[in-house]
């Protein structure tokens, strides 16, 4: 199991290609947590082509193998023969088309719902907003404009589970999963808000040009997310999806995609959040 641990910090040192022989290794020998970081590897295509009937191969031996972690996202993604049944997405609707705003209903189960809320619980902090300051450098602050907390989900901590939903998520907007910026989940306490803002980045070297919202649960009042330039208010259901584009169809940035995170007035909100670039994302 050492080897594993081991090769989870390289992994997340951004040193992957250095743990893959120790990874293999252990794994041939029986080390579950080998097998299940090889899965994840190979599902995210680092340091490795992408590669998804080998990536649920070694998920199931790392099940197999005695990895709880493995076990548990099999049993979540359910019957693994069929990828496109995996990979696919229900039918989408137009919202709005300034900005362009789509909702997609049954996007997750409710089952993965619960598991990612889980895997929240206990990981959170204050969420942040990136700033430009008079320097010119962008840094991310912590400000009374953002009151929610927020738990980026790295390669490893997303697992195999995590990487399937990006795909889901590519495969939906016809765009590849490396232009991906972390995951992250999104908790709103009773009260909690993010105040209207912009997701585009002015002056990145590559933009945000989409955002993609699945609402985990849906047993609270307000919460919307609201569109105030297009008197929209989306609040899919538990497991659904709402996205849009913040830029506009010449790839500007599209002012009418202002939004914000309402505050819950009873309860409180989950979301998964996924900004996406227009360019492969290696961090700002």
């Amino acid at each position: 199991m050492s080897g594993s641990l081991d090769a989870h910090g390289l992994i997340e040192a951004g040193r992957g290609a250095e743990a893959l022989p120790a990874l293999e290794t252990s794994s041939q020998e029986g080390d579950g947590g080998a097998s299940h970081l090889l899965a994840i590897l190979h599902a995210r295509g680092a340091w490795m082509p992408k590669d998804w009937p080998r990536a649920l191969k070694f998920l199931a031996l790392a099940a197999e193998q005695g990895s709880a972690e493995a076990a548990t996202e099999l049993r979540l993604i359910g019957p693994t023969d069929d990828l496109e049944r995996l990979f696919g997405a229900p039918e989408r609707r137009n919202l709005h088309e300034s900005p362009r705003v789509r909702q997609i209903d049954g996007f997750l189960t409710g089952a993965v719902c619960d598991f990612l809320i889980e895997r929240g619980r206990g990981g959170l902090a204050p969420a942040a907003t990136l700033e430009r300051g008079p320097d010119g450098e962008r840094t991310r602050t912590v400000s009374e404009h953002r009151t929610n907390s927020a738990l980026a989900l790295g390669l490893v901590e997303g697992g195999v589970l995590m990487a399937l939903i990006a795909e889901r998520i590519a495969r939906a907007l016809k765009v590849p999963s490396a232009v991906f910026e972390a995951p992250q989940l999104f908790h709103y306490a009773t009260g909690q808000e993010f105040r209207p803002h912009i997701d585009y980045i002015e002056g990145a070297a590559t933009q945000r040009i989409a955002t993609f919202l699945v609402y985990l649960n849906d047993d609270f009042e307000g919460g919307e997310t609201w569109f105030p330039l297009a008197d929209l208010k989306a609040k899919p259901p538990r497991g659904g999806a709402v996205y849009f584009a913040n830029v506009d169809l010449e790839n500007q940035p599209d002012p009418n995609s202002l939004h914000a995170g309402t505050a819950p007035t009873r309860g409180e909100k989950w979301l998964l959040s996924q900004w996406i670039r227009d360019k492969p994302y290696t961090g700002d």
